[in-house]
Order: structure tokens, then sequence, then C-alpha cells
């Protein structure tokens, strides 16, 4: 996969997800002034959010196949990076802590140090919802900059409360659609900040070395 390639592709995925959203909002617009309205309207955020959630997951695992298709030599390869692709072995030996298991670790240790940058584990894990904490741990532990959606944070986490109330509590607060189309437009703006981001992280290599060995 080629940065252009990439770029296509999350810019693909911002055009299914705006599509999407544009869906929402046309079947929230139906029921104004039906008995449905206000249901509509607390159906509607949940969705909203699982497209700000679903498309940093996609996107992340595309970055992480980006990566892993540029067979990085682990030198050259950022440390935070190595460590994220180690994940899945570290937890296994952690776990068990059997002198089998760390003597196939060290083995993998050896074999990766004259073998490109693999992935065993590719999973991307938000935590359970992408609280702006959630998401910074994520993409902090991928090299992933997200100084330019910091002054979203608010926004990211009252969407993130919003959403856990009308799915966790079954207390859904009082909407219209307003108040939906306030939440497409900010989910709208999180994806198209975070492909910007995604891609100047490929534009800059910032999954490689600033210091190879």
């Amino acid at each position: 996969m080629t940065a252009e390639e990439f770029a296509q592709a999350t810019a693909d995925a911002v055009d299914r997800r705006r599509e999407e959203v544009n869906l929402v909002l046309r079947v929230v617009a139906g029921q104004e002034g039906t008995v449905l309205e206000q249901t509509a309207a607390i159906m509607a955020l949940p969705v909203l959010y699982a497209h700000w959630e679903g498309f940093v997951k996609e996107t992340v695992s595309q970055y992480i196949e980006y990566i892993e298709m540029q067979r990085l030599h682990p030198r050259t390869t950022h440390p935070t990076i190595f460590s994220f692709a180690m994940r899945k072995r570290l937890k296994a030996l952690i776990d068990s802590g059997s002198i089998e298991r760390m003597t196939n670790f060290a083995s993998w240790i050896v074999g990766t140090a004259v073998e490109p940058l693999r992935f065993a584990d590719k999973k991307v894990v938000t935590g359970g919802n992408l609280s702006y904490n959630n998401l910074k741990e994520l993409c902090d532990s991928l090299k992933i900059d997200v100084v330019h959606i910091e002054s979203d944070r608010k926004k990211i986490d009252a969407l993130v409360n919003r959403r856990n109330n009308i799915a966790h509590t079954g207390r859904p607060p009082r909407l219209d659609k307003n108040d939906v189309a306030d939440d497409a437009s900010l989910v709208i703006g999180l994806i198209e900040k975070f492909e910007v981001i995604l891609r100047e992280c490929v534009d800059a290599n910032r999954f490689r070395s600033s210091d190879p060995a």
C-alpha cells in the first residue's frame, strides 16, 4: 500500500460515513411533527456516535496495515510502534510467566531483529467508549498526534456521555432535530479532522525511528 492508496482509502471512508450521517438526518427530519419525532432523535445519537468510533477503528486499522506493508526493519521503526507490535506476545508472557513462554518470546525477539516488522495483533481497542482520553491513549500507542483534535475534547466527551446515557441507563434526554444536526456536524467534523491527522502521520513517516541504529 502506497501513501496515495492510504489517502484514497481514508477519503473513501470519510465519504461513506458522511453519506450515512446524512441518511440519519433525513430519517429524523422525516419524523418531524409526528409522535415518533422524539424517538427518532434519541435513536439517532447512538448511531452518530457509532460512526465516529467506527471511523476511528476502521482508519487506524488501515494505518496499522499501511505500516506493516512498508516492511520496516525493527531498527528503523519507532520504539512506540514496535512496542505496539509486541503487545499480544507481551500479554501472553506476563499472564503465564512460564519458562517455555519466555523462551518462545526470546526466540521471537531474535527473529524480529532480522525480519520486517509485523503486527501479531491488529485489533483496535477503544476501551468501551471513545472518550478523548481513550482516543489519545490509542493514538499515542501508534505515534498518532491528536493535537489538532484536542480543542474538541469537551465535545467528544459530552457526545460519549449522551450516548452512554441512552445506551446504558434507559433515561434518554429530550432531543430534537436541531440537537441531532449539531451532533451530526460534530461527528463529521471529527471524522474529517482525524483523516487529516492520519494522512499527516503517513506523510511525515512518524512510525519510523528518528534515530535509527
